[in-house]
C-alpha cells in the first residue's frame, strides 16, 4: 500500500520544474531526511518536499507528518499530473495551491536600520555559535573574517568587486554539515543585498553556478544560487522586508526566528543577512557603521 500526503502548497518553481521536466524519471532523490527530502530534477532543478509549515518558491509543503527516511539516496522520482511517486510515497497535488509570492516591499528605509543592527549583533554574541563561521576556534572562522572586514567593505567603499569576489569564493564549501557554514553565510548576505541594492543604486552581485559548484555540494550549491537570485523561503524573506522597511522590532524577531534553523544554518545566515544590512545603511547614510558591527560580531 502506498503512502498518500496531500500536499497543501507547491511553490512556482517546484510546480514549473516538474511540469518542465523532460522525460521518465523527472528526477531523483538526492537526500533524504525524516521530515523532508530533495529533489533534483531532470532539467537540473531542485526542489525540496518536506512536512515543515515554511513556504518557498521551490518547497512542496505537505499536510502530515510523513517520515522519510525510508528514501534510498537517487531513487527515481516520477510525475505524471497530478501525482508525485518516489518510492513508496505518492504526493497528490491534485488542486494543490501554487505559491507565488514574493518580497514586496512598499517603500525602502533601511538607512533606520542602525539601533537593530547593533542589537542583532549583540544576541549573536549570547546565543550559541559553536561551528558556525563566529566561532573562532572552528575552521571557518579565518576566512569569513577576512569576507568581513575587506570583501564587503569593498562593496561599499569602492562598489568594486573583485576583492569581494576573491574573499567569497574562499568560504564557498567552508565548513561541516549538509550546508556548509561559508555558504549559508554567503547566502544570506548574497540574498539581502541583491533584494536591496536598488535602494543605494548598487547593482546586483552575481556569481556563476559553476563557479560555486567547484567548491560545495550540488544541493548547497543550488540553495546559494537560489538565495543570490532572491529565491528564498518566508522567513527569510520577513527577515530581508523588515530590514529594508527599516522596522526594528520586526528585523530582530525575525532574526531571533532564523536562529535556530539547522545546527549552525541560522546563525550562518543571519550573520551575512547582518553584514549586508550594514554596508547597505552605510550607503544610504554616508556612514561607515559597518566596521563597528563587524567589531560586535567578532568578526574583527
Amino acid at each position: 500500500m502506498r503512502i498518500t500526503p496531500p500536499a497543501t502548497s507547491i511553490g512556482q518553481i517546484a510546480y514549473e520544474a516538474l511540469r518542465s521536466a523532460k522525460g521518465e524519471p523527472v528526477g531523483e532523490a538526492i537526500a533524504s531526511f525524516r521530515n523532508s527530502f530533495y529533489i533534483k530534477t531532470s532539467n537540473d532543478q531542485l526542489i525540496f518536499v518536506t512536512n515543515r509549515l515554511l513556504k518557498s518558491p521551490i518547497t512542496i509543503n505537505l499536510g502530515s507528518s510523513t517520515d522519510f527516511g525510508h528514501l534510498k539516496p537517487h531513487e527515481h522520482v516520477f510525475y505524471e499530473q497530478p501525482e508525485l511517486r518516489v518510492g513508496g510515497l505518492t504526493i497528490d497535488l491534485d488542486g494543490t495551491p501554487i505559491q507565488r509570492d514574493q518580497l514586496l516591499i512598499t517603500a525602502l528605509h533601511i538607512g533606520h536600520l542602525q539601533e537593530a543592527l547593533y542589537v542583532a549583533a549583540t544576541i549573536l554574541s549570547i546565543v550559541d555559535t559553536r561551528l558556525s563561521v563566529l566561532d573562532n576556534t572552528w575552521v571557518t572562522f579565518g576566512k569569513a573574517s577576512q569576507f568581513a572586514r575587506t570583501g564587503i567593505l569593498s562593496v561599499r567603499d569602492c562598489g568594486c568587486n573583485g576583492n569581494f569576489r576573491a574573499t567569497a569564493e574562499e568560504i564557498i564549501g567552508l565548513g561541516g554539515g549538509f550546508t556548509p557554514s561559508g555558504d549559508d553565510l554567503l547566502a544570506g548576505f548574497l540574498a539581502t543585498y541583491n533584494s536591496l541594492a536598488q535602494s543605494a543604486g548598487r547593482p546586483k552581485i552575481l556569481i556563476d553556478f559553476e563557479t560555486i559548484g567547484r567548491s560545495t555540494s550540488w544541493v548547497s550549491g543550488k540553495l546559494l544560487d537560489y538565495m543570490q537570485r532572491e529565491v528564498y523561503d518566508d522567513q527569510v524573506s520577513q527577515l530581508i522586508r523588515s530590514a529594508g522597511m527599516g522596522n526594528k522590532d520586526e528585523f530582530i524577531l525575525a532574526i531571533e526566528a532564523l536562529l535556530p534553523r539547522g545546527h549552525t544554518s541560522g546563525v550562518d545566515i543571519a550573520v551575512g543577512s547582518i553584514l549586508a544590512a550594514a554596508i547597505l545603511v552605510d550607503l544610504a547614510n554616508n556612514g561607515h557603521e559597518t566596521e563597528a558591527v563587524t567589531d560586535r560580531l567578532g568578526l574583527s
